[in-house]
């Protein structure tokens, strides 16, 4: 009985003191102002630096979810060797990132299933987001293929269209080129 007291009395002083001054009246100091523009700052400062990565979850998500599934059905043997064998995986996928491409297909129509709806909405709540988690996703996967010559020019063409064109562009086009290129470069 005397411990149920204590809780009592603890809860009705804190209750007390919340109602005396509660937060939505209390001013914030001068520190605590200084303190939230710091971290604005520095928040607006990542976001810029990595191009807007690190402040879009459905990016940083497609990110991990092409490095756990950019083996799936990865049989161990490279794509050259499956193109010269003329195995049926790569006349599906002619000859091109032959494990790669097979990985995305077998993952994404497993993330298609009803069983995982609930986890698709959380993730893509919408059909416009469902795509751009697919194009991330792909093009993680694609990365991976570090092999491929025509793949990796590819990659340092647009590498040098982002980064080396001697001017500093700021268009969304441009910040989303260059984050897209990070991602495929940090995958590889």
């Amino acid at each position: 009985v005397r411990r149920q007291d204590a809780v009592s009395e603890v809860t009705a002083e804190t209750a007390s003191a919340t109602m005396t001054t509660p937060a939505s009246t209390a001013k914030p100091t001068l520190r605590q102002t200084a303190e939230t523009a710091k971290h604005r700052d520095v928040a607006a400062t990542l976001h810029d630096h990595t191009y807007g990565i690190t402040s879009d979850p459905l990016t940083q998500l497609a990110c991990a979810f092409s490095a756990l599934i950019h083996d799936v059905d990865h049989s161990g043997v490279p794509n050259a060797q499956l193109v010269n064998e003329d195995a049926r995986i790569a006349n599906i996928y002619g000859g091109r990132s032959v494990a790669e491409q097979n990985s995305v297909a077998l993952a994404w129509q497993l993330f298609m299933f009803d069983s995982f709806r609930d986890l698709r909405n959380a993730i893509c709540p919408t059909d416009k987001e469902l795509r751009r988690f697919r194009q991330l996703v792909v093009n993680g996967v694609m990365a991976t293929d570090i092999v491929d010559r025509d793949l990796k020019n590819l990659r340092n063409q647009r590498w040098d269209k982002a980064f080396n064109n001697g001017q500093e562009e700021r268009t969304r086009d441009a910040v989303n080129r260059k984050a897209t290129i990070v991602i495929e470069h940090l995958i590889q």
